[in-house]
């Protein structure tokens, strides 16, 4: 069982991010997860595209690994839509993303189960096509080398607890769940690690106040780090630990880390 020394330690990476690869690099991270989210992607495909391999190289000339992508979500990437000719669209494009994420030599892909608000009476038909939706995914990347982690989600978000994550992956073998802490807003961290266990399989690190997702640096929150570690470690999970903290500056996630395992 490796220990949490023994994980590689990462960041969320932005196309617009003012710290840039060679500081990552120099901190000691060794792994980043590339936000494809924020750019126009659906009307300009191969620009982006061009533009987000040039990172990757640049990833992969430091020896920083590209661990990991988040696709692009908000309602025109809402793989829960209740219109069915509109959700076939949003799945064949995130599907694109996901070719394209695979082409670089990418292992994981995190997915937003929903954008929001969703009204309770709704929720029972958009967890149900939400469901099918990442069935669909999953049967389409059996042929790629690259598998979906399903985000736990906060407020009205579909996923917003474990076991509504665990409802919308159990029929399909192949999804992960992404673990974001600071998203879990009606039970503890270490409660989700536990009921979820093996299906983890890429984590978002960050703390919070436990009103709302904050993107804090570890430390700053209520979250309590040596149980969130301890349930890892204990459900096998092998790293990295991957940080999303907003405005993260490298040389200080590398110190939160060290501080954590010492």
């Amino acid at each position: 069982m490796r220990q949490p020394a023994e994980w590689k330690v990462g960041t969320s990476y932005r196309f617009s991010d003012s710290s840039g690869l060679e500081q990552i690099k120099s901190a000691g991270l060794n792994c980043i997860e590339l936000v494809l989210h924020g750019q126009d992607w659906l009307n300009n495909f191969e620009a982006l595209a061009k533009q987000f391999t040039d990172i990757v190289n640049e990833a992969a000339r430091l020896d920083i690994e590209v661990w990991s992508v988040h696709l692009p979500f908000t309602d025109p990437w809402d793989v829960s839509c209740l219109d069915a000719e509109l959700r076939k669209t949003i799945i064949d494009n995130q599907y694109r993303m996901l070719q394209l994420a695979e082409s670089w030599g990418v292992g994981i892909a995190v997915l937003h189960p929903s954008f929001e608000p969703i009204s309770e009476e709704e929720r029972p038909a958009r967890m149900a096509v939400c469901q099918e939706a990442l069935r669909t995914l999953a049967q389409l990347t059996r042929n790629l080398n690259i598998r979906v982690a399903v985000e736990c989600l906060p407020r009205t978000c579909l996923g917003n607890t474990s076991d509504e994550i665990l409802q919308l992956i159990e029929s399909t073998s192949g999804l992960l769940v992404c673990c974001d802490v600071n998203h879990l807003l009606h039970e503890s961290a270490e409660n989700f690690i536990n009921k979820v266990g093996s299906r983890i399989g890429t984590v978002h690190m960050s703390d919070y106040d436990g009103i709302d997702e904050r993107h804090w640096l570890p430390g700053k929150g209520i979250t309590q780090w040596d149980k969130v570690l301890n349930a890892l470690t204990k459900q096998g999970y092998q790293g990295p630990f991957m940080f999303e903290v907003r405005n993260g500056v490298p040389e200080e996630l590398k110190s939160c880390w060290e501080g954590m395992i010492h």
